[in-house]
């Protein structure tokens, strides 16, 4: 049971999948009649078509995506989905701000930001901007230079964000410093001042990311490379994005999430080890404060959310950290996590502390971690579809 703890909990610090299988025997069946027709008469009223705000998102690898395994686990795919916009990605890997450094080989073909921002950007003609560049001037070293220096960091960004000014209103910019990362620990805080600097001076509204998005000491669970996030990341960062556009002003609160399911009689300890998904009790969108769990033992465990991963299982894309429990009910303060429909609550356990029933023994589930671009499926005994009466659910 030790080992097969420690085997999940080093899983589940990465993109953990659950899947299951079930075998549909109802066959499709022919209609052979027409199909009724039906009329709509001119005057009916027709229901008004909503027009998604147009949404830029400027930037490099990290706004291309790169780290997750599927373009839609990225953050600017999440945060549109998240507040209804229509995404507009304009991510090009590589890219800097500045123009300095051209005559490497690794930048002499990729169009730095001050190049290409009216092309992709303006000629979009968008309602909004978000813009989250940077990384790769702070991570090659790119001169900071100052604010009248052409040619250096802060000269090109200075020069950018001024022209970008006078095109757009100051609410249709959102500018953020890049994405938390190991790479750059050491040298980005130059960077994030000038650019903290320059946004202030124009008037636009400033996300300081790359300091407030999860902490330092997150960073090994977040990261694919050391400087691009993973899955984990990217949802993390987007809910992050998510939680600056409501406290700006900028979208409305969402509303709170709903979901799981309370234990009210007498509850059967579940077998510790073991990673557990509540399918029976799908959470609803919004937004996620508080989870409550019912323990029957001590134990150690931690809680996860887990999302459809399009191939018939699931994929975790939050987790708390792993914490010690006590036989009782207990609340558990997550930082606003945002979910969509038909996101399920997860629970990693180590002792047979959770509360709910034991499974049948021919329950059929299965476990899949990523290794590089391969799949590598782990046993069905080293992973569970959690009973109907698993005691964990939203309370806010």
């Amino acid at each position: 049971m030790v080992n097969h703890a420690k085997y999940i909990f080093a899983h589940l610090l990465g993109l953990v999948s659950i899947g299951y299988c079930i075998l549909n025997t109802q066959p499709l069946i022919a209609n052979s009649s027409p199909p009724p027709t039906v009329s709509i008469k001119a005057t009916d009223p027709q229901p008004p078509i909503k027009k998604l705000p147009k949404v830029v998102f400027f930037g490099s690898s990290t706004t291309v995506g790169f780290g997750t395994t599927r373009g839609d686990r990225r953050w600017t795919t999440l945060l549109s989905r998240y507040l209804g916009w229509e995404e507009i990605n304009e991510g090009l890997s590589g890219s800097t701000v500045s123009t300095a450094l051209r005559n490497t080989p690794e930048l002499a073909t990729v169009p730095s930001a001050i190049e290409r921002w009216r092309k992709n950007v303006l000629s979009r003609k968008p309602d909004r901007v978000v813009l989250l560049y940077g990384v790769n001037d702070a991570f090659r070293r790119v001169p900071v230079g100052t604010a009248q220096q052409r040619g250096t960091y802060s000269g090109d960004l200075t020069k950018m964000l001024t022209d970008m000014a006078k095109e757009f209103e100051p609410h249709q910019l959102i500018i953020s410093t890049s994405q938390p990362n190991q790479g750059t620990l050491d040298r980005r805080k130059d960077y994030d001042r000038v650019l903290v600097e320059t946004t202030n001076k124009i008037g636009g509204y400033l996300i300081d990311a790359g300091n407030e998005a999860f902490p330092l000491s997150d960073l090994p669970d977040y990261s694919a490379d050391g400087l691009h996030m993973n899955n984990l990341g990217h949802a993390v960062f987007a809910s992050y994005m998510a939680n600056k556009m409501v406290n700006l002003g900028l979208e409305p609160a969402p509303p709170q999430s709903q979901g799981g399911n309370p234990i009210q009689n007498e509850a059967q300890p579940l077998p510790g080890g073991f990673l557990y998904i509540d399918l029976h009790h799908p959470l609803t969108f919004g937004r996620v404060r508080t989870i409550e769990t019912k323990w029957v033992a001590p134990g150690r465990a931690r809680i996860a959310i887990v999302r459809p991963d399009g191939r018939g299982g699931y994929e975790a894309i939050y987790r708390t950290s792993i914490f010690n429990v006590t036989a009782g009910t207990s609340q558990i303060e997550v930082p606003n996590w945002w979910v969509l429909d038909y996101d399920r609550l997860a629970v990693w356990t180590e002792g047979n502390c959770l509360g709910g029933y034991e499974l049948p023994a021919n329950s059929v589930s299965h476990l899949a971690v990523p290794q590089g671009n391969v799949i590598r499926d782990i046993p069905a005994n080293r992973g569970h579809v959690a009973a109907q009466a698993m005691a964990i659910r939203i309370i806010h």
